[in-house]
Parts: structure tokens; C-alpha cells; sequence
């Protein structure tokens, strides 16, 4: 059975949250591979929500997910530009030094959501190293250049659940 016809009933389980401000230059790196994604014609167990700067807000939005991928500037030591995958439970336990711009939101919100039975199956982030968070409009030359590569990340993200649910079939 195809992923697609699979999660045709149900809400969407695959779940891509853009976090971070346009109105503060790198911060609005999620908003740039939000819409790449948006024009690639998901699957339809795909859904994209722009949660601006407030992901405290989100646990009705997270509900009955399975997959949640979170796109986000993180500061996390390298060069501008660096993209970064890591799962939330990776920077609670001190295992990565990863500074969100967002970071206490998302992880208080998904802590909250375990407590009510409304946390995702997977949490994934994919972030990217700003080198300019002041306010202004426009990425960064080098954030700019690896918005395309976190594209190829999320969908690649996208290709992981589609092959596990398949195989659970």
C-alpha cells in the first residue's frame, strides 16, 4: 500500500514546523525552506505550519503526529551556514551543545505534550548556524546558500517515514 493511501484519513502524520522571525534576518531561514517545500507538491501525509516565534503554543498542533520535523536558526559553534540535525531529547540530555533562538519553547512544549499524551512518535531538528540575527529582512549569503540543502534534508526526512511506514505494512 502506498504511504500516501495510507494516512489519507487521518491527520496529516507528518508534521514540518517552521520556527523563527523574517523580521530579524538569519532567524528567518525556516520561512525560506518553508516555502521551497510548500512549491514541491508534498505527499499528502505532509503538512507545513509556520509557528512564527511561539512554539509554547503548539501542543494541539503537534497532536496525533508521528513525525515532527522542526526547522530553526541554532547556534551551535560552527561556521554560518552549518546545517544541523538532532533530536530535542539529544540537547536535554546534554549530549549536543545546540543553542535554539527557540530552543526553551519547543523543548517546554514537547515536555508539556508528553505530560498530556499529545507528543509527536519522532521529533527531528533541522537547523542551520546564523551568522546574523539582527533585525533587518534578508538571510545571510551563507544561510542563504544552505536553504536548498535543508530542503534535500527535510525530504529525505520525508523518504525515512514513508520507507518505515511501508515496511510496517
Amino acid at each position: 500500500m502506498e504511504a500516501a493511501a495510507l494516512f489519507a484519513t487521518e491527520r496529516a502524520p507528518v508534521l514540518i514546523v517552521g520556527v523563527g522571525n523574517i523580521l530579524r534576518k538569519d532567524d528567518g531561514f525556516a520561512d525560506a525552506v518553508l516555502e521551497i517545500l510548500e512549491s514541491k507538491g508534498l505527499p499528502s501525509h505532509v503538512e507545513l505550519f509556520d509557528a512564527g516565534t511561539s512554539a509554547i503554543d503548539l501542543m494541539d498542533v503537534f497532536n496525533g503526529r508521528r513525525k515532527l520535523i522542526v526547522l530553526d536558526a541554532v547556534r551551535g559553534g560552527q561556521a554560518p551556514g552549518t546545517l544541523y540535525r538532532f533530536s530535542p531529547d539529544q540537547v536535554e540530555n546534554g549530549a549536543l551543545p545546540m543553542n535554539s533562538l527557540h530552543q526553551v519553547g519547543l523543548l517546554e512544549t514537547l515536555q508539556l505534550g508528553e505530560l498530556v499524551d499529545c507528543k509527536p512518535g519522532e521529533t527531528v531538528v533541522i537547523g542551520v548556524q546564523p551568522a546574523d540575527t539582527g533585525l533587518g529582512i534578508g538571510l545571510s549569503p551563507e544561510v542563504e546558500g544552505a536553504v536548498e540543502k535543508a530542503v534535500e534534508l527535510v525530504l529525505k526526512e520525508i523518504d525515512i517515514f514513508e520507507s518505515v511506514a511501508d515496511s510496517n505494512d
